[in-house]
């Protein structure tokens, strides 16, 4: 089903023959209804709670209803800290659409078990801009351009176009494109990158963050006690100065002075190796490492999750090079309006619908919610 077609058989579902009961729902109701239904099919497939009582990949339908899901995803480890003199901690950044954890591997230096010397690599500090995709569009329009200008009531001091040249100005419908169009390296100006939510140890769901070269752009300036902020300005169609905040949408320039993507760097001949990693509980971690029969090891390094990271301790036999998951994804949001219909295979729709379905007549207090919920019972 598409998502038009979703929305029909909700419709269908919950109002009775010719009684125009559920006439009333807004689509917006029926993509919460929906979004709602989605998780709960989700939940209960990855875990035991359905009527088979298996769970992921336990069996082939738990295979099938899940795989649309199932992702993978690598990553160059940053250095967290030193633990003690043979331990040393990296972290390791969940992607921002992870769910659930199904599995987890390193690629690891290694020179024969021999202790091995390492240099810190500090990657440079960054200046950059945080822009929310609200700041984007003004209700009805995305913005034309995106630009920054070291004085906003002078332009002439300085002057960088971020972003420009798309064709497609309407919200929501072309929002989905917009983002593409920002994300694509060819789309930046000179000294530029976009990335979204995340970038290093910087994160900020639902916005995009915006770097800005200071050697290419010289006048860039985010301490306000110093001088004017430089500023990112999103411009509308007709826009004639950058300094009418009703024309246009404003975000100051930041700047971490922290080493941003800190790695640890073998120092002569090493190998490299890849080994599936081991799980541990927070209350189990430290004792583990202190106990040399069951502390870390280049053939399982030991980790914890915490947040959105996952930790991985490695000794001075090997370091980790990077982290590659495979996790179960976050699915996009079903939505009329932007014409997102469900990710999940096409056998789980229905079942989705009829979640739906229940949801809503339980939510009317209609007396054919119990009847319903013995026919959704009986869905695998």
């Amino acid at each position: 089903m598409n998502v038009n077609q979703m929305h029909l058989a909700i419709q269908q579902g919950v109002d009775k023959i010719n009684s125009l009961q559920a006439d009333m729902l807004l689509p917006q109701e029926i993509d919460i209804e929906l979004n709602k239904s989605m998780i709960r099919f989700i939940n209960s497939k990855y875990g035991k709670n359905n009527i088979y009582r298996k769970g992921f990949e336990e069996s082939q339908k738990r295979i099938d209803d899940l795989r649309s899901l199932v992702t993978e995803h690598a990553s160059p480890v940053i250095f967290k800290e030193q633990y003690n003199n043979n331990i040393w901690v990296d972290q390791f950044k969940l992607p921002t659409n992870y769910l659930y954890l199904v599995n987890q591997r390193s690629e690891i230096f290694i020179n024969n078990c021999e202790r091995i010397q390492y240099t810190i690599n500090d990657a440079a500090e960054a200046d950059y801009f945080v822009l929310p995709l609200s700041s984007l569009h003004n209700g009805t329009e995305l913005a034309d351009v995106l630009v920054a200008v070291a004085d906003t009531n002078d332009s002439n001091t300085g002057f960088a176009t971020l972003a420009s040249g798309w064709s497609f100005n309407n919200y929501p419908e072309d929002i989905s494109h917009f983002v593409d169009y920002l994300l694509d390296n060819s789309n930046w100006g000179p000294g530029v990158s976009i990335y979204w939510e995340t970038y290093y140890d910087l994160h900020f769901p639902n916005s995009f963050i915006v770097l800005v070269d200071p050697n290419v752009h010289s006048w860039l300036n985010w301490d306000s006690s110093v001088g004017v902020q430089s500023t990112l300005v999103a411009g509308y169609t007709n826009f004639n100065d950058y300094s009418d905040p009703t024309l246009n949408t404003y975000v100051y320039l930041q700047h971490t002075d922290s080493y941003l993507g800190a790695r640890r760097l073998p120092v002569g001949d090493v190998t490299k190796e890849s080994t599936l990693n081991k799980f541990i509980q927070q209350d189990d971690i430290f004792k583990l490492l202190d106990d040399p029969f069951n502390t870390t090891k280049h053939t399982a390094p030991l980790t914890t999750v915490r947040g959105d990271y996952i930790d991985i301790y490695t000794n001075d036999i090997f370091i980790i090079d990077k982290v590659k998951i495979t996790y179960i994804r976050k699915p996009k949001e079903i939505s009329l309006s932007l014409g997102i219909s469900c990710e999940l295979p096409t056998h789980a729709h229905q079942e989705i619908v009829d979640r739906a379905v229940s949801s809503i007549l339980e939510g009317i207090s209609d007396p054919r919610y119990s009847a319903h919920q013995s026919e959704v019972r009986q869905n695998e």
